[in-house]
């Protein structure tokens, strides 16, 4: 029977619930889940009269934490249907939506978020569309290329990027080629909340129906392992179509399927693929929402499509709420999917408080959204811009590892994005689905639920959060995007904003008190914005733009989860390691723009600073791997300087090098001070009396900067840049978003760097990274899916839990540690010994030391232990040490030490001593004390039973040290002399603290200044 209908010829009526008539194309697209986002939310029988600026009583109160102690509203949470994206091969079947309407179903946050976010869509772009379009200025400015004085784009293209090869990825082969499988670019740029369907709610679900069909354990047969294994590898390893292809002459047993039909099987299995939207040639905007059905970019009046009438490039979006509903159905992933600190403080329920309930439910997904500019290549000409997101329900110890990044997409370069909001309409689109709620399945629970996920904090550097607040930044009156203080430029076009310029002429007001500064708030800041893209024409926007800092509305102000400026506070990353340290040493440098340095007492002779670089590189020698890359000479070679090497050089090595080199003390003084603060906000947990301390440390620290670089003179007014000013508020984001570790960017430049390999055609770069990335998340999916994380990690594992399980193969040891305290044995993996391995007979004054360390360990005296055991026959040895998979310990008789190498021999252990030894009469007491010392060897005993003491065979690994006579003095220790040799429990070195480098810092330390000294 025919669904065409008369009224609609060529047209057929969709099957996947939005009951339209459409082509038989647009039906195929919507049963794959490709159809407009639907909203699973009914609608107010009376629409309440929301604006587009929401009040501060309606956005989050960032300064108090979320609880589940409260409880929840008592409107009950219903599942809406909404376009789920199923496991292929999976057809799942839910019960039919309830016909009738029921009156207390719909959630006040579903409409809360379509309402708000249909006004501001509208007047955002619709304003904007009319500045771009209708104003003959504008007009003009696009014809020319012309851009704003606050743009920084780079130069022209020097590759051809374009053409109708923008589509195809090439490998450095020419063969390997992204596969389309002519899917049509998404062209679907209806607003959100407007031509939504009413969707009905469910009263009562199937339970069990739903539990049976979404908790069935998938499982896939050695075909499928195989081939995943196999586009894993090629995945991960980033090999070519010509590499993939000869691993079938490589392996000729194994079967092997062709590139082609393996993506078109891991699609199937990952149930998803990016979406393909067409962007400006030169990434100026993407073509959604109301750039739709433009044919010319509103910038650079660059043409859509080519001759063929097809996009000349592309933007790929990979869904979110696909991952988020596997992440939740996988019960591995629920387990680490916790808010732990959000359970003992309380969530305001109210409407007017908290409209949309956030947390309500322990379920509920915290995001963060982070980008930067990306070189792809050496000349850093042209950048591409990753989008990720991350999940703030994982613990910390894993929240920003790189296989936890949510990657929705790369903004293909070569040019910064002009309207970056258009790139970011498709994930906002998911967004306030997610707010409303989606249907998803609760691995733990095994129950279907709603989900919901907020996206709460955005960081990155200052040009990036330009970019997504649409701030003018240092081309503003207004530069700084959390204040309202006002810049000075004195004649140029940046503006400056030093807290004293009273020196400058009209310059109002003279003076700031850095305590009192003029914070921005949510609706003072959303107003100027609106009243910007209000304005009657285009020189009036452009005057308020820069009286005001602002552009227009940001996209993300449509999520009432964010607050403006209290989502996006400064990243420590660039603040301090990329623009602060760096300048500071311009400046003792005297290269620090175009200022007079001459005879300036900040700075240092060039043989004294050339002296500082060299000692900087020997340090190499003797700082472990784990601190990170070793700093090069930072004399010479500053420009492979990295934000983590400066943060090494600035914590460790600096206030050793810097110590009396300059000439007058008081500019190390200032520098120590800064040292003081960086560490304190350094740390895991910040209370009261420690934000204070960083708050009044940096007002004090940024008016003696000035007075000591700036000296209050108009002419060296470029002292104090946007980014100094900028320190004045770090204690304010610590105290409305947390640890600065919780928002900086090295999860972001960790993740740019992952996606260098990934580039393996110069004339396609941007579309290799979109290839990877894509490929990645489906194979995500697919573990998460069907539960394969250990199947398709390729990585050699070594051995299974057990007390002193050897592999032979690899030749090393992994050991259950005991508790040097309690004697117990602990559930988690302590270490490795790992080769050089010998078997050697413990020389006679060894020996004793052993026995001695046997009979305290057993609690018994030397004479029974010699009885019992044999310390003659040769033992095994070990010469590094692995602990956790993190840091190495090398074993300093056992492994040659190259001349540049680094030493890692040298450790802490902490053992319990008798605090009345000396006291033969008094009872013990012991208590802890921690020693120094060099590590020489590793010894593994295996014990025989010993009836006498009820002992069954066991094992036990004892570390030989060179023990050090260590002192401290000014919170760092020295020592000139050895001590005895001790025989020690290797749990002992690092069972003091959970984290080993804690116990590495002080070890660390020690070689340092003895080579500096």
């Amino acid at each position: 029977m025919s669904l065409e209908s008369a009224e609609h010829p060529g047209k057929v009526k969709c099957t996947c619930g939005c009951n339209k008539f459409v082509v038989y194309a647009t039906k195929r697209a919507h049963l794959n889940g490709k159809s407009t986002t639907r909203i699973g939310a009914s609608v107010l029988e009376e629409f309440r009269d929301l604006r587009p600026s929401q009040t501060t009583s309606q956005k989050r109160n960032l300064s108090t934490s979320p609880s589940h102690n409260q409880a929840r509203p008592t409107t009950r949470r219903r599942l809406a249907v909404s376009g789920a994206d199923q496991p292929g091969d999976v057809d799942l079947v839910f019960p039919p939506d309830e016909p009738e309407h029921r009156a207390d179903s719909p959630p006040y946050r579903s409409t809360y978020a379509l309402d708000t976010i249909r006004h501001v869509f509208e007047e955002r772009w619709r304003n904007e569309q009319q500045h771009d379009f209708n104003d003959e200025e504008s007009e003009k400015s696009s014809e020319t290329g012309g851009e704003d004085d606050d743009e920084l784009d780079s130069g022209g293209d020097g590759e051809n990027i374009g053409g109708n090869m923008s589509d195809e990825v090439g490998d450095g082969d020419g063969d390997d080629s992204t596969e389309v499988d002519g899917t049509a670019e998404d062209d679907d740029g209806s607003l959100p909340g407007h031509n939504v369907p009413e969707i009905a709610f469910w009263d009562e679900i199937d339970e069990d129906y739903c539990r049976r069909v979404m908790s069935s354990d998938y499982s896939l047969g050695e075909a499928d392992l195989s081939l995943l294994r196999q586009y894993t590898l090629k995945v991960e390893e980033h090999l070519t179509e010509k590499t993939f292809k000869r691993l079938k002459r490589t392996f000729p047993d194994a079967h092997h399927d062709t590139l082609k039909v393996t993506k078109k099987r891991v699609k199937q299995l990952s149930g998803f693929e990016s979406i393909r939207y067409s962007c400006c040639v030169n990434s100026c905007v993407c073509f959604t929402g109301p750039y739709q059905d433009s044919t010319r970019c509103p910038h650079c009046n660059e043409a859509r499509f080519d001759s063929q009438d097809k996009p000349r490039k592309f933007f790929e979006y990979i869904p979110l709420i696909p991952r988020l509903r596997a992440m939740s159905a996988n019960r591995s992933a629920c387990r680490n999917d916790a808010l732990p600190s959000l359970l003992n403080t309380i969530v305001p329920s109210s409407r007017d408080t908290n409209p949309c309930f956030y947390f309500s439910d322990p379920r509920d997904v915290a995001l963060g959204l982070s980008t930067d500019g990306f070189a792809p290549f050496k000349r850093r000409e042209k950048t591409c811009w990753p989008i990720i997101l991350f999940n703030y329900n994982l613990p910390p110890k894993i929240r920003f590892q790189k296989k936890y990044c949510i990657n929705v997409g790369t903004v293909p370069g070569p040019k910064k994005p002009w309207d970056m909001d258009s790139f970011l309409w498709p994930l906002v689109r998911e967004l306030v689905q997610l707010e409303a709620g989606v249907k998803a399945f609760d691995g733990v629970t095994q129950s279907l639920f709603l989900l919901h996920a907020f996206l709460m904090i955005g960081f990155g550097d200052i040009p990036a959060m330009s970019l997504i607040m649409r701030m003018k930044g240092c081309n503003g009156i207004c530069p700084c995007r959390i204040c309202n203080i006002k810049g000075v430029s004195f004649g140029s076009k940046t503006y400056y904003v030093p807290l004293r310029r009273d020196k400058i002429p009209h310059s109002e007001p003279p003076q700031y008190d850095p305590a009192a500064l003029p914070i921005r708030v949510h609706d003072e800041l959303l107003a100027q914005a609106m009243e910007v893209q209000m304005a009657p024409n285009k020189a009036t926007s452009e005057r308020l733009s820069k009286q005001y800092g602002i552009k227009g509305t940001p996209i993300l102000s449509t999520l009432s989860s964010i607050s403006f400026p209290a989502s996006f506070p400064f990243d420590f990353m660039h603040l301090i390691w990329e623009n602060l340290i760096p300048n500071l040493i311009l400046f003792w440098t005297g290269n620090f723009k175009d200022l007079n340095h001459q005879d300036a007492d900040y700075v240092i002779q060039p043989s004294i600073w050339n002296d500082i670089g060299k000692i900087t590189a020997s340090c190499k020698a003797s700082i472990p791997s784990a601190f990170g890359a070793p700093v090069p000479n930072i004399a010479t070679h500053r420009s492979q300087m990295t934000s983590e090497m400066y943060s090494n050089w600035t914590l460790f090595i600096a206030p050793i090098v810097l110590r009396g080199r300059f000439k007058r003390s008081v500019y190390y003084k200032h520098f120590m001070k800064l040292v003081k603060l960086l560490n304190l906000c350094l740390e895991l947990e910040i209370g009261e009396e420690a934000l204070d301390e960083i708050d009044g440390g940096f007002q004090s620290w940024v008016e003696d900067y000035e007075h000591l670089y700036y000296q209050n003179k108009p002419e060296r007014l470029s002292a104090c840049p946007l980014t100094i000013h900028a320190l004045l508020h770090i204690a304010w984001g610590i105290k409305t978003a947390g640890p600065v570790w919780t928002y900086w960017a090295f999860p972001m430049e960790r993740h740019c760097n992952s996606l260098l390999p990934s580039i393996k055609s110069r004339r396609h770069p941007y579309a290799s990274i979109s290839a990877f990335v894509s490929a990645r998340a489906q194979l995500d999916q697919i573990q998460l899916i069907y539960n394969l994380q250990e199947e398709l990690h390729l990585d050699f594992e070594i051995g299974t839990p057990g007390n002193g399980l050897i592999n032979e193969s690899c030749k090393e040891i992994q050991a259950w540690s005991t508790d040097f305290r309690t004697n117990k044995l602990t559930t988690d993996p302590c270490f490795r010994l790992c080769s050089p391995k010998r078997h050697k007979s413990l020389p006679a004054s060894l020996r004793e030391k052993v026995f001695a360390a046997l009979a305290t360990y057993f609690k018994t005296s030397k004479a029974v232990i010699r009885t019992a055991i044999n310390l003659e026959e040769p033992v095994a040895q070990y010469g590094r040490v692995v602990y956790l998979e993190e840091d190495t310990m090398i074993a300093r008789d056992m492994v040659r030490q190259s001349e540049d190498s680094r030493d890692a021999s040298y450790v802490k252990y902490v053992q319990l001593v008798d605090k009345y030894a000396h006291q033969s009469n008094r009872p013990s007491e012991f208590v802890e004390k921690q020693f120094f010392g060099q590590l020489k060897r590793v010894i593994l005993l295996e014990l025989p039973s010993i009836p006498y003491l009820h002992r069954e065979p066991s094992t036990v690994v004892y570390a030989i040290i060179q023990s050090v006579k260590a002192k401290l003095e000014k919170d760092i220790y020295y020592y000139s002399a050895n001590g005895p040799v001790e025989v020690v429990d290797l749990n002992c070195m690092w069972h003091y603290t959970s984290w080993i480098g804690l116990n590495l810092v002080v070890s660390v330390t020690i070689v340092l200044l003895t080579n500096v000294t």
